[in-house]
């Protein structure tokens, strides 16, 4: 009976701790500007256990896929589960990713290009053919082997920021002559440079001056922060200014993270949260 006893008060005071923690990451979350949601259920990417280190790593999280560090693409759901009683399931299709761009078109093992998300009566995962009036665009873009992430960052100025291998974000501008001409890259030059934010970049999403904006590191993740909020948030006439700064909660609690993409976040302990401001 009394070892009955003892292993219940031991099992009470682990619920308890790991509670505890968790609720630690929820409220360094919510002070660092994120609302708290509901429950991601997905088992390929939670551990079994804490000697389990065979599920999968979230390496981009869009607003319907997510892909894995291997390339692996998953499609997912957070208001609904699918058959499988989970938020996620695999993807219909054997493409394994390279490199993306606008989190709808990548880059696949093959080296041609696909529609991640359907568009035009194009179904996903259809390969996209010279017809596509962007492919020149996408070729630009992607064709490099160092390339692992491209954005649109001004489509009126042709401006495009690309993630590469290492690990510096830069900034490339592509242009035509005119519209009977190909287009070509004009001008490219480092936009965030990894020096700058002590370690090698290895995600980040442009959003202009939002607090979607972000620059992730091997061990810390830097965001666009109001720095004028008393005034832009009371004021009609006041704008709200940025600035990137470094993203306290990350570098402390980066290891219960399991997913970011500028919008929303989740945590080992498959909790929810979106940004705020």
């Amino acid at each position: 009976m009394k070892k009955i006893l003892k292993i219940s008060v031991i099992m009470c005071f682990i619920v308890l701790f790991c509670t505890a923690c968790n609720g630690d990451v929820t409220r360094a979350l919510r002070h660092d500007g994120f609302a708290v949601g509901g429950e991601f259920i997905c088992d390929p990417f939670f551990p079994k256990d804490k000697e389990d280190t065979s599920y999968d790593k979230i390496k981009y999280i869009t607003g319907m896929h997510i892909i894995n560090s291997e390339g692996k693409i998953y499609e997912y759901n957070l208001q609904q589960t699918y058959v499988n009683k989970m938020n996620c399931k695999v993807a219909d299709t054997q493409l394994v990713v390279k490199a993306i761009f606008d989190n709808r078109i990548i880059k696949a093992t093959d080296n041609k290009y696909y529609y991640l998300v359907g568009e035009n009566s194009v179904s996903p995962y259809t390969a996209v053919t010279s017809g596509d009036n962007n492919y020149d665009i996408y070729d630009l873009l992607l064709k490099g082997e160092d390339v692992i992430k491209a954005q649109t960052a001004n489509s009126n100025t042709g401006t495009y920021y690309v993630l590469k291998t290492d690990g510096n974000v830069y900034s490339i501008t592509i242009q035509k002559a005119d519209r009977n001409s190909p287009a070509a890259i004009t001008s490219t030059s480092v936009i965030y440079n990894k020096n700058d934010y002590g370690n090698t970049i290895i995600d980040f999403n442009y959003a202009g001056d939002s607090a979607n904006t972000f620059i992730r590191t091997t061990d810390k993740v830097f965001r666009n922060r109001v720095t004028n909020s008393d005034e832009c948030t009371k004021y009609a006439d006041i704008q709200c200014t940025y600035a990137i700064s470094e993203a306290e909660s990350f570098t402390e609690y980066r290891d219960r993270i399991i997913a970011f993409n500028g919008s929303t976040l989740i945590t080992d302990y498959k909790k929810i949260f979106t940004v705020q401001s």
